[in-house]
């Protein structure tokens, strides 16, 4: 059986029952993964999670509008859905860049289509898209000088509070990039998975793993987080042998 993606979701919504309603429906939906929830929308503009797929935003809430929030959430997320009564945010809602507007209350059919209408987007376009070369140039400590890095040889990606450092085969380059841009930047060319909030790795260098541990090329040992073991065991569940006697 095909291994396909599973899209990581959080649901903002001050009404407990519209949370339970799309939590449900997210249980419903195979390929997404709900990760977490808030009624409050000031604790999930404190939330820590680097990077969502989909966001599901109410917009008249207390305390912290949804159109304030979604300023602060656009760039964790893939997708930034609004979920709201009223039909009159429809417009300000894509003033912030929002990729979709339900309007409650939300259908499991009308909340499947709009998924999938999503979800073929991004995917007709990676189908489309000519294959992208397998380097990239960061800029270096040294000023006007950038360096090329081989995808074949990057290992893995560490965060390191305000930049990053990219494991390669030979040498480790220090970047000022964030997580979530060498994330997105690595999602086009396919072959990195995120496993830990510090670590992304390139799966074709992972020698073994054990317990909560990955060891990758060059005696490199990265944790697997708790929020990216589901994906993590996912993957390797396709990649397993095992016998049938």
């Amino acid at each position: 059986m095909s291994l396909q993606k599973t899209y990581r979701c959080m649901v903002i919504d001050d009404e407990n029952h519209a949370i339970e309603v799309l939590s449900d429906y997210i249980a419903d939906t195979p390929r997404l993964q709900l990760v977490k929830t808030f009624q409050d929308p000031v604790a999930a503009l404190m939330d820590e999670e680097e990077q969502y797929d989909f966001v599901f935003l109410d917009i008249d809430m207390p305390r912290l509008s949804g159109l304030d929030l979604a300023r602060s959430l656009r760039d964790k997320t893939r997708f930034l859905v609004f979920t709201t009564a009223h039909q009159k945010y429809a417009l300000d809602a894509f003033d912030v860049q929002a990729d979709h507007f339900l309007l409650k209350p939300i259908s499991m059919k009308k909340f499947a289509l709009t998924v999938d209408l999503l979800l073929k987007n991004i995917e007709r376009n990676a189908a489309s898209a000519p294959p992208a070369e397998q380097t990239f140039f960061i800029k270096s400590d040294q000023k006007h000088k950038l360096i090329k890095v081989n995808l074949q040889e990057l290992i893995c990606v560490e965060g390191l509070k305000n930049y990053v450092l990219l494991h390669t085969l030979g040498q480790r380059h220090i970047a000022y990039l964030t997580m979530k841009e060498v994330e997105d930047a690595l999602y086009t060319f396919g072959g990195f998975m995120r496993v830990h909030k510090s670590y992304i790795v390139a799966k074709s260098h992972i020698e073994r793993v054990e317990s909560r541990s990955i060891w990758l090329r060059n005696n490199l040992e990265v944790p697997i987080g708790d929020t990216y073991r589901p994906g993590f065991q996912e993957y390797l569940s396709d990649k397993i042998l095992v016998t049938g006697r």
